[in-house]
């Protein structure tokens, strides 16, 4: 996620298969908790608006049409979006969301030789990051450091 200009000059991210999954598991977690309106996370995403829905579903409708190899131009509203979902990701797993995500999935576990937990481990992992990649690369741009401040300072797990 490069950018060496203005917002409003695009930033590229190369596709592959770990970023399509990380994004999409991140995008997916979000309206996991977005469903549970009585959780402080979704009430937190409400109450500062984190995420405008619609632009959320046609990043994920972008995330997955992309193709391995391709160079995906993004916007800084976009990068926001990312930041924001694997915040808000890495909260949900330590919240009892995160448990309520594991019954759901414990079927299709069952047959995998993967375990919840290493499948949570790897995500949060993964999530931070490109957190602090994003932080090192974006901070400049006054937008993105006001989400990270109520990220850091007033959505608290």
């Amino acid at each position: 996620m490069e950018n060496k200009t203005s917002p409003n000059a695009p930033f590229k991210l190369p596709v592959n298969l770990m970023v399509q999954n990380l994004l999409l598991s991140s995008l997916g977690m979000c309206k996991f908790a977005m469903l549970h309106e009585k959780h402080l996370l979704s009430n937190a995403i409400r109450q500062f608006k984190l995420f405008d829905v619609k632009h959320m579903d046609e990043f994920i409708e972008k995330i997955r049409a992309s193709r391995t190899g391709q160079t995906l131009q993004l916007t800084l509203k976009d990068e926001i979006l990312i930041y924001t979902a694997m915040d808000i990701t890495c909260k949900a797993y330590l919240t009892e969301l995160g448990d309520e995500l594991q019954q759901v999935n414990n079927e299709s576990l069952k047959s995998g030789s993967t375990s919840f937990a290493e499948i949570r481990n790897t995500l949060m992992k993964g999530c931070q990051f490109v957190m602090e990649g994003m932080k090192e690369t974006l901070m400049a741009y006054p937008e993105f450091e006001d989400r990270v401040d109520i990220l850091e300072n007033y959505i608290l797990v």
